[in-house]
């Protein structure tokens, strides 16, 4: 009896703890920052990132072998555009169909296609007809007299897909029912939108005047961040991270519980990202060599003497990437060794 009983609790323990891995991940996913999430991202098996254009390479996590994410035998018909996202452990990415004339690609239509990723199944579950500028979600299509338009960025939750689209005027995001396929457009910018979060409730952007607007997707209302001005922010958790300008771009973070501040580097970053542990960044005292600080500001060290441009942080990967002048290099978090991606 005994031995049954102990078998039962280990059972139920080994359940338990698969499922909090999961919950972990799906609540990582819920989290998205524009910049650094529509090139690079990650689920449970593998790490997601753009190589050049049309492939979209996947990275296993225990193996590290790498192979197309794409695996729809008929890609070479169509152009898998360079933005993807993750949710829910599934991929979804861009593709694109291009007609070819005398004058060169014409592109007739942009998909956001979703990969089962236990099945490598496939289903298009939006679709936008640029040549005819007609919208069809799930089938169904509708005229549409709006201006040509082109999706920069996306992004889901249970209920909407949300369009971050560049337009003839500026951009703008449409948000779509993904069961009434209703769209509704709930910002218009003036000019390219190029940092955006969003937390599941909330899109946080960056205005024209610098400060960070918070965006309720259900009733469009926005409310300015107080004493946040910046040019590069990102969400985790409750906090925003934001290079601040008024201390020479050092970072900072403010709880958005209580909009309470507090200094993270005495260096001036350029860029930056984060995992669970550290806060990586690019150090502009230093050569904008790449660096690496924990949440409480004491623990601050030189990764690597590589010039980061750009850095995307696997939450559950021992590697992170840096886009250099001089290619993408991969360095492992661990040891801080350098290698180029090839």
């Amino acid at each position: 009896m005994n031995r049954a009983i102990t078998l039962f609790i280990i059972i139920v323990s080994t359940l338990l703890s698969g499922c909090g891995k999961s919950d972990e991940m799906n609540e990582n996913s819920r989290v998205f920052n524009m910049q650094i999430n529509r090139i690079f991202s990650e689920n449970q098996d593998a790490v997601f990132y753009i190589q050049g254009r049309n492939k979209i390479i996947a990275q296993d996590k225990e193996s590290g072998s790498r192979y197309d994410a794409v695996k729809n035998p008929f890609a070479s018909f169509f152009d898998v555009g360079t933005v993807f996202y993750i949710y829910d452990n599934n991929l979804y990415y861009i593709r694109n169909k291009e007609t070819y004339t005398q004058a060169g690609a014409l592109q007739e239509s942009t998909s956001i296609v979703e990969i089962d990723w236990d099945t490598y199944d496939e289903r298009i579950i939006y679709e936008l007809d640029t040549r005819i500028k007609k919208e069809a979600f799930l089938g169904t299509i509708k005229s549409d007299s709006r201006s040509f338009s082109r999706i920069i960025s996306f992004f889901l939750d249970n209920k909407y897909i949300y369009l971050v689209e560049g337009t003839t005027s500026g951009s703008k995001i449409n948000k779509v029912d993904r069961q009434t396929r209703k769209a509704e457009t709930i910002l218009e910018f003036p000019r390219n939108i190029e940092q955006i979060a969003f937390d599941g409730k909330y899109i946080y952007y960056v205005n024209l005047r610098f400060q960070v607007v918070r965006l309720d997707v259900e009733t469009k209302e926005n409310f300015i961040i107080p004493d946040v001005v910046t040019r590069n922010m990102m969400l985790k958790d409750n906090q925003l991270l934001f290079l601040n300008p008024r201390d020479n771009g050092r970072i900072y973070a403010m709880d958005l519980n209580d909009f309470s501040l507090r200094k993270i580097t005495e260096d001036a970053a350029y860029t930056f990202h984060y995992d669970d542990r550290y806060i990586y960044y690019s150090n502009e005292d230093d050569n904008k060599y790449l660096y690496r600080i924990d949440f409480k500001a004491k623990s601050n060290q030189k990764v690597a003497e590589v010039v980061s441009n750009r850095i995307a942080v696997f939450q559950n990967h021992k590697e992170l990437h840096v886009l250099s002048d001089k290619g993408t290099f991969v360095v492992d978090k661990e040891i801080f060794e350098v290698n180029i991606l090839e």
